[in-house]
């Protein structure tokens, strides 16, 4: 079964529109949480809930990898988090780029069990930052 994804509201709904056209299962914050409060829910909370669904999350802050709170959700609820290399792309481009990883995306969800960290470049590659079982962030 493909893993499904909590999309943060950095994504925009035409970025989770575009994947779900091709089938992706995404959900928005606003759906999961309402919309009121999904302008407000903490990044550590929806990574836990993205987590107890068994979900896999999608934003464009690859900066959380920097914060110990949200690092720490990733690990706890071995969710497998990907976030664009660059958070200045148009919307084409970040649909663009999130529909060519796709399948490496899913690859890592089925061969992983542990949280982690991934960049999702323009072209569609797919790179670890940060793996969920490190001891110390060095970077």
């Amino acid at each position: 079964m493909r893993r499904e994804f909590l999309a943060d509201r950095s994504i925009g709904r035409r970025v989770v529109t575009a994947l779900r056209d091709v089938g992706e299962r995404i959900h928005t914050l606003a759906e999961v949480f309402g919309e009121q409060i999904s302008q407000q829910v903490d990044d550590d909370s929806w990574i836990a809930h993205a987590g107890s669904r068994n979900w896999a999350a999608l934003t464009k802050d690859k900066r959380i990898r920097h914060v110990t709170v949200e690092r720490e959700a990733v690990a706890e609820h071995r969710v497998p988090l990907f976030a664009l290399s660059n958070a200045n792309l148009g919307f084409a481009e970040m649909a663009g780029a999130f529909l060519a990883a796709m399948p490496a995306i899913h690859r890592i969800c089925a061969d992983t069990e542990r949280g982690g960290i991934w960049v999702v470049h323009r072209d569609g590659r797919v790179e670890l930052l940060w793996a969920g079982d490190q001891e110390n962030d060095s970077s």
